[in-house]
């Protein structure tokens, strides 16, 4: 009695161990087939074609080239294929288009213009190119007027030599570089001019010598904004409205500055000399 009860024990653990495997097999079978569909859905022609042109529409270009191209790869012999290849052969150059349009930086528009001279977008591109010209040049003008240094000015006209104002910036850059001069504590004096004529005139003249062994800068600021460069062992004349003038003078590295009211004519040795104490 008791080995009978022991073999239907021993025989239901075995039943109940083999329906338990099957069960298991089919459980795998059953979410491999889920994962199939699942992975069907997610990577199906149809879906990713769908979602590429979603992203498309959205310009989100990155993500739309990367479910045409996945489309590609996993079916590159279905209709929607063919429709993919179509959207990526422009998506190029919709992605620089929309970078362009959406960009201050000119050279993005220029960009476009270059790799597209005949492209979808040619024309807006040219005229989005002019309009950010007028609007660097007014930006750039700005900010040269309100910094207002000689640095900034020459900025300015290193980008636009051509502006409208430009003697006028030519001017002020004169200007402004004497201030400077004179506004720095480590500018020398420069000593009086020789007059030679003491007759009054509406204009005045200037003859300088440069004996400092460098170039030499003069700039005059008064009724009249000029300057000259004057190679070592050279002379030149400037010719000035008579009036007060600031003048600064660089050579050799240094500064140095003063003031004259010119009233004639006048004559000038520049050169630089050593001391020791």
């Amino acid at each position: 009695m008791k080995k009978s009860f022991f073999y239907y024990l021993l025989v239901s653990t075995l039943l109940s161990s083999c329906v338990s495997e099957t069960e298991h097999q089919r459980v795998l079978e059953e979410n491999e087939q889920l994962r199939a569909e699942l992975e069907e859905i997610k990577f199906g022609a149809p879906v990713l074609l769908t979602e590429g042109k979603k992203f498309f529409e959205a310009k989100d270009y990155s993500k739309a080239r990367d479910k045409f191209q996945t489309l590609l790869e996993k079916h590159p012999d279905l209709p929607q294929s063919i429709e993919a290849k179509k959207y990526l052969s422009t998506l190029d150059e919709e992605e620089l288009w929309h970078y362009a349009v959406n960009s201050d930086d000119i050279s993005m528009s220029e960009n476009y213009i270059s790799n597209y001279p005949k492209g979808k977008y040619v024309s807006k591109a040219r005229a989005r190119r002019e309009e950010l010209k007028i609007l660097n040049l007014e930006k750039a003008y700005n900010d040269a007027n309100n910094s207002n240094s000689s640095h900034a000015w020459k900025n300015f006209l290193e980008e636009y030599p051509n502006h409208k104002e430009a003697n006028e910036i030519r001017n002020k850059i004169i200007r402004l570089e004497v201030d400077e001069i004179m506004a720095n504590s480590n500018t020398g004096q420069i000593p009086s001019f020789n007059q030679n004529s003491y007759s009054y005139s509406s204009s005045s003249s200037v003859e300088i010598t440069n004996n400092t062994g460098c170039s030499l800068i003069v700039r005059y600021s008064g009724a009249d904004a000029k300057m000259i460069e004057i190679p070592k062992g050279g002379k030149k004349r400037v010719n000035l409205s008579s009036g007060i003038y600031k003048v600064a003078a660089s050579a050799c590295g240094s500064n140095y500055a003063g003031t004259e009211n010119l009233q004639g004519s006048y004559s000038s040795t520049f050169y630089i000399s050593s001391t020791r104490f």
